[in-house]
């Protein structure tokens, strides 16, 4: 009885590291030639909903895009609202986007780096970046600019 239960925590402990293994990301290094910057002001501070209001109903609603709407990584916004504190990408930090192309992978993703590598770098320059990349989807969970 006494062995059974100790193979059961044995193997739960063995599981997950295994886990973890299989759906970490790989890192990988390369040149990326730098396509456009992009600097997103602090977002406003908006006042927090009173106890009593009812929930917002959160059903997306297709529609189409007005003239004057644009765009940018999926996210549809006004054109003059693009960087500014009212930008829907707005935090509660400034963020200095760079977007890169990696060269030979031909792959897009951005990179939010500090205000030295926003500023030191500038389109159609060639840079080391290090990323991360997902094992099964593909996606770039994390990257940056070597020095």
């Amino acid at each position: 009885m006494f062995v059974r239960a100790a193979l059961v925590s044995f193997r739960f402990a063995l599981a997950i590291p295994l886990a973890l293994c299989l759906a970490s990301c790989a890192k990988k290094r390369g040149e990326a030639i730098v396509v456009a910057k992009e600097h997103i002001d602090v977002a406003e501070i908006k006042p927090s909903p009173s106890p009593g209001s009812s929930p917002v109903n959160e059903e997306p609603v297709i529609q189409e895009m007005a003239p004057d709407e644009i765009d940018v990584d999926g996210i549809v916004m006004k054109k003059e609202v693009r960087g500014t504190s009212k930008d829907p990408r707005a935090g509660s930090e400034e963020k200095w986007l760079i977007k890169v192309e990696m060269v030979g992978v031909s792959r897009r993703f951005n990179i939010y780096s500090d205000r030295a590598h926003y500023d030191k770098v500038k389109a159609g320059d060639r840079i080391k970046v290090r990323y991360s990349e997902g094992k099964y989807t593909g996606t770039v969970c994390g990257s940056e600019i070597e020095d």
